[in-house]
């Protein structure tokens, strides 16, 4: 068979093939590859890049849903959609007895709103918070929403797995009796 250059024809056919067929049977379009003849085990690691995927030539985009429901990933641009939780991850946790009181609260974030009972001055109270999604390595974020006096308590999370520890700490130099609540967030952590 002859070399193929451009603007060769074979002759002696209805259908005459010419480079131009040649070339687009060599790269072909979306339209020529039918639904599912591409499978991931036919891609190369790394052959598909996220500009492939979408447009990302904004900075601070990353695939997500930025929509409710279930769908295709979109890309979400964090400077204007800021970055965290949406609808369905949070959750509340009404007060208990006390502030030591447990409570079960399994969610990424939320409110924990707390007894009104009283807090001695520099005193630290705990209370067992089962949470089956955080884990021992993970890290919470944990704040004084409303309720009391912002600013006199301090708070901290030892997180376990499918038990943390809720610590609060009255910093002030008298007893409160706030129903204080607080607003946390949960980052998911390794250590390796």
């Amino acid at each position: 068979m002859p070399s193929v250059t451009p603007g060769y024809t074979f002759t002696g056919t209805t259908d005459p093939i010419t480079y131009t067929k040649l070339n687009l049977l060599a790269q072909p379009t979306v339209a020529a590859i039918a639904a599912g003849e591409v499978t991931t085990s036919m891609l190369a690691d790394g052959a598909v890049t996220l500009p492939k995927i979408v447009d990302a030539a904004a900075n601070n985009t990353f695939l997500a849903r930025s929509t409710t429901g279930a769908g295709d990933y979109e890309a979400l641009v964090t400077t204007t959609t800021g970055l965290g939780f949406y609808t369905g991850a949070g959750g509340t946790a009404p007060a208990g007895a006390t502030k030591a009181t447990a409570f079960t609260l399994s969610k990424m974030c939320g409110e924990i709103t707390m007894a009104a009972d009283a807090l001695a001055a520099n005193t630290i109270v705990s209370a067992t918070w089962t949470n089956s999604l955080i884990a021992a390595t993970d890290v919470v974020i944990i704040n004084h929403k409303s309720v009391g006096t912002i600013g006199s308590y301090t708070f901290n999370v030892a997180c376990g797995s499918p038990t943390s520890t809720l610590y609060i700490r009255n910093n002030s130099g008298s007893s409160l009796s706030e129903g204080i609540v607080l607003s946390f967030v949960v980052i998911k952590g390794v250590t390796s």
